[in-house]
């Protein structure tokens, strides 16, 4: 496994040039993760809009989780290191309605009754949220969220150990045309690269 570089320099603007247009939207992060499901790539999976996914992470299979659509939307990425030493991942992407939001939550215990048998018992889960954030005197926080104490109301029921959980709010305000929305996990045996909404990049030690 590695972990491929999707994330650019700059995000280009609007161009009178059709073509480049076009050349722009194909290289958002997200776009680029679509075209390799379509030309047949198995170790990337999309998780759609008011849909959870998990998978464990294993040489030679999946190593990469995205979700997109991300423009006020949840999502939801829990990382727990698994018996045999490999991550376990799962991603949700639900709009912040209430209705959704208990989705999100049923889908996410669903998935956990089902992979927790695989999970290391003695070690804390990783959990992000990223979430919709407001800028206020200069500092990007998040918007009041009942997701989050939602699905933590989940995870004590079965992570006793406790949980190492982080809130990443994104803006969205002063979009472009080719601003990446996506939330995506890359993974490399115990290393995970992070990048959420705006193509922010987060590099995660697993072991840590």
């Amino acid at each position: 496994m590695n972990i491929t570089n999707f994330t650019r320099k700059f995000v280009p603007l609007l161009s009178d040039i059709k073509a480049e247009n076009i050349k722009a939207i194909q290289n958002i992060p997200e776009n680029r993760l679509a075209q390799m499901i379509q030309s047949g790539d198995k170790s990337v999976v999309q998780v759609g809009m008011n849909q959870s996914a998990a998978t464990r992470i294993l040489p030679n299979g999946i190593n990469t989780l995205y979700t997109d659509g991300l423009a006020g939307c949840n999502a939801t990425l829990l990382v727990s290191k698994g018996l045999d030493g490999n991550p376990i991942a799962l991603m949700s992407h639900y709009t912040p309605l209430e209705k959704s939001r208990q989705l999100n939550v049923t889908a996410f215990e669903k998935q956990l009754n089902a992979y927790s048998y695989y999970m290391d018992p003695k070690t804390k889960p990783k959990v992000f949220f990223n979430v919709r954030g407001e800028e206020t005197q200069g500092v990007l926080k998040e918007v009041p969220n009942p997701i989050m104490e939602q699905l933590n109301g989940v995870l004590k029921k079965f992570f006793p150990q406790g949980i190492d959980q982080k809130v990443i709010p994104y803006s969205t305000k002063n979009i472009s045309p080719f601003d990446s929305h996506a939330m995506i996990a890359q993974f490399d045996k115990n290393k995970m690269k992070l990048t959420t909404v705006g193509e922010k990049e987060h590099f995660i030690d697993l072991n840590a």
